[in-house]
């Protein structure tokens, strides 16, 4: 299984920031945009080879303060739809499709949100949900509190408790996770994948990874229910890190999204599950099935995903 992209190059975009980005797969293909989680960077691609027999040209970029692109202090979600709309531009591609992967869903949705006449298709894999309010009952309620109320604040405790991720990398990888990921992580070449991708992340520093984990506790500034894209929804049922009533809360925000649900996958299920996944987001049409049967008493919260 190798890892080498097509393309690995950097973009100017309008403000003089730089853009990194690779390619992946068949470079005449089916555009799709695909978002790292955190800490991630452009060099997280599950395998050319399947994404190649698709038919899909994989495009993935450093959000700003990852691996090569430029930081941009105070960033918001909704800014990132201008960069990846110069970069479409600038690579000749009208209509594509986005996939975010874990913390890469926000900017997923927001491009969907922004650009409903350009992206066609919308894949969450493991992804987190908005966060209309600070949680009480969450693990993380006072970082949450700090997140909406001092985000500057927030960013530091979060770059602090990160801090070991600038001096071993590596340490990343023996976290403790469930059963599925361990398995995955003992493949020299998954293993070779996220401990490439999570160096290149922190080659800067800890702020990228630390502001990201601000805004996906903040509105994301859109309401969910007003994306007009196809929507997929993908999840792990073993999944640790984002658990499978957090997928529930994305459908609710979202009645007309594809749910589904894999048994014996963690968070690793975008590299487990990869020709499954562009299988069903490019073969087939989204079908709704009853929230009832997936969310229970959360259809009773109303849409989470609202501002």
């Amino acid at each position: 299984m190798g890892y080498e992209p097509v393309v690995d190059a950097e973009l100017t975009l309008s403000d003089g920031r730089n853009l990194a980005y690779c390619i992946w797969g068949d470079p005449n293909g089916r555009p799709l945009f695909l978002f790292h989680g955190s800490p991630g960077s452009r060099l997280f691609a599950p395998d050319p080879a399947t994404t190649e027999h698709a038919g899909i040209r994989l495009i993935t970029i450093d959000r700003p303060g990852y691996g090569r692109s430029h930081r941009r202090p105070g960033r918001q979600i909704l800014d990132w739809p201008s960069d990846v709309a110069q970069l479409a531009h600038a690579l000749r591609i009208q209509e594509f499709d986005v996939l975010g992967h874990s913390s890469g869903g926000p900017y997923a949705l927001g491009c969907a949100s922004t650009m409903p006449d350009r992206v066609k298709r919308v894949a969450l894999v493991s992804c987190v949900p908005p966060r209309p309010e600070p949680d009480p009952f969450s693990d993380e309620a006072a970082l949450d509190r700090v997140a909406w109320h001092d985000p500057e604040s927030a960013a530091e405790t979060i770059g602090r408790s990160a801090a070991w991720l600038l001096e071993a990398p590596e340490r990343f990888l023996d976290l403790p996770r469930s059963e599925p990921d361990r398995q995955l992580l003992t493949d020299p070449a998954i293993r070779s994948l996220y401990l490439n991708t999570v160096r290149e992340a922190v080659r800067q520093g800890i702020d990228a990874y630390a502001w990201d984990g601000v805004l996906e506790r903040r509105s994301w500034g859109f309401a969910l229910v007003e994306v007009e894209a196809d929507i997929w929804i993908f999840q792990g049922e073993q999944d640790a890190v984002v658990p499978r009533h957090q997928a529930q809360m994305l459908a609710a925000a979202m009645p007309t999204s594809d749910v589904r649900f894999f048994p014996h996958a963690g968070h690793g299920l975008i590299v487990a599950e990869w020709a499954e996944i562009l299988s069903l987001m490019m073969t087939a049409r989204p079908t709704v099935p009853d929230r009832r049967l997936l969310a229970g008493p959360l259809m009773a919260m109303g849409p989470p995903g609202a501002p």
